[in-house]
């Protein structure tokens, strides 16, 4: 783990590479993924939780839902300062819904920025893409097992119903953008970034999927996916089940953040759960990392990346490639350590 010393000079190398309109954003996401002001609450989290966090979330937080690509419902959230005017926009992960950034968009609000956040389609809050037939319907373990299927029928579906949410809620009320992105969501940002950079005017990466685990699948070897069937659960996945926690098998260390996302929010809202990804899921997140890599050097704003070199979801080594003479931006900079991801 890095010093606070060895932080701070990372601070300033990257902002000494910055154009000074830029500072505000990269202060404010540095000062919460990097130092941790999210980490240093670890102790009192469990009582600010609900009398601030979520407080802040009922009062400020509005509904955004919207009609995405071929018309599937895409919940989202918008959360709006009376004076400021930039925007920071959330990209999630896989499986993940808005609660599970209560905490970090409490942050970026705190800072200045109005923010928005989506539920990507066919997981959290939005639309399924698959339903289960009249026989099924009759057996509620098979209504969860469809239900919990993470499916896409084609990858750019989630750059698309991005680039619908930006028009339609955070350009009208914004001067300048930001896109803050984790993990799948994190190629689904580079994919948009690639086709709409001018969209933002800069962008953070939290352990992107440039490149997922999928092995013993070779991921130049993606067409082996498509051996399986599509709407069904890729080899050994299944639906969603609540477990304890443990910290050398699941994605973070942080016990508090887990029990209140796991056997908190995600237990009071079952209709969020998502248990395993289906094959052509798989298929299509493959190529997309592929071609996230390929046409990186279509990226034209400056991108600051966090990788975790300990992930056990994407390979650490893959964001590698987006190195500074690759990217058409001022710079890009790189921040990874041997720890595994934090909630």
């Amino acid at each position: 783990m890095r010093t606070f010393r060895q932080k701070s000079f990372l601070i300033k190398l990257f902002l000494g590479m910055r154009a000074l309109t830029l500072i505000s954003f990269e202060i404010a996401v540095l000062a919460i993924l990097a130092n941790g002001s999210a980490q240093a609450r670890e102790s009192e989290l469990a009582n600010i939780y609900e009398s601030k966090i979520v407080e802040f979330w009922n009062k400020y937080g509005q509904r955004r839902d919207f009609a995405g690509r071929h018309g599937v419902r895409i919940a989202a959230m918008a959360f709006s300062h009376s004076v400021e005017k930039n925007g920071i926009v959330i990209s999630s992960g896989y499986g993940e819904s808005f609660f599970k950034y209560h905490e970090i968009v409490y942050d970026l609000w705190q800072e200045g920025y109005q923010v928005y956040i989506l539920d990507h389609r066919g997981q959290g809050f939005s639309e399924r893409l698959i339903r289960p037939s009249k026989a099924q319907e009759l057996d509620p373990q098979a209504v969860k097992r469809v239900h919990d299927i993470g499916y896409v029928e084609n990858y750019d579906d989630f750059v698309e119903d991005l680039k619908t949410f930006v028009e339609k809620e955070a350009k009208p009320a914004n001067e300048r953008l930001f896109l803050l992105a984790h993990s799948m969501g994190g190629a689904i940002a580079s994919l948009y970034l690639e086709k709409f950079s001018a969209d933002f005017a800069a962008a953070a990466l939290s352990s992107p999927m440039h490149q997922p685990d999928l092995s013993p699948i070779p991921n130049k070897a993606c067409w082996l996916l498509k051996l399986g069937p599509s709407k069904s659960y890729v080899w050994g996945r299944g639906p969603y089940a609540s477990r304890g926690f443990n910290a050398d098998r699941d994605l973070t260390s942080s016990r508090i953040r887990y029990d209140i996302l796991k056997r908190g929010e995600l237990d009071r809202h079952p209709q969020a759960q998502l248990g395993g990804p289906s094959f052509n899921w798989a298929y299509e997140g493959c190529m997309a990392a592929n071609r996230s890599i390929r046409n990186a050097g279509r990226i034209s704003v400056d991108v600051l990346l966090f990788q975790a070199g300990d992930d056990r979801v994407v390979k650490a080594w893959a964001a590698k490639v987006l190195r500074y003479d690759e990217c058409r931006a001022d710079g890009l900079l790189l921040l990874a350590n041997n720890e595994r991801r934090k909630a």
